[in-house]
């Protein structure tokens, strides 16, 4: 996994972050990482949870029809998090 690479992905999410209209991006961005990184079980696995846990979580949120920031926040964070301890 290289690390060049998971930089830019780092620069991406903290690029789009300040916004929960980017959700959509972030979570494509999410979905890229988890195809181009098969080789990497921990940071897929990671990748994976992320995914089952937060994303139904901000999508369950949006649907009440209440500010939904607090799990975007978490979706972001979360994913942030593994892909800077991943490098």
């Amino acid at each position: 996994m290289g690390i060049e690479n998971l930089e830019t992905t780092a620069a991406f999410i903290r690029e789009h972050r300040g916004n929960e209209g980017n959700f959509e991006k972030l979570y494509n961005k999410l979905e890229t990482e988890i195809q181009e990184r098969r080789g990497a079980e921990k940071y897929v696995t990671l990748l994976q949870e992320i995914k089952e846990k937060t994303v139904p979580e901000y999508k369950k949120a949006t649907e009440t029809g209440g500010t939904a920031w607090p799990e975007f926040e978490k979706f972001v964070t979360e994913f942030e998090r593994a892909v800077v301890n991943a490098k």
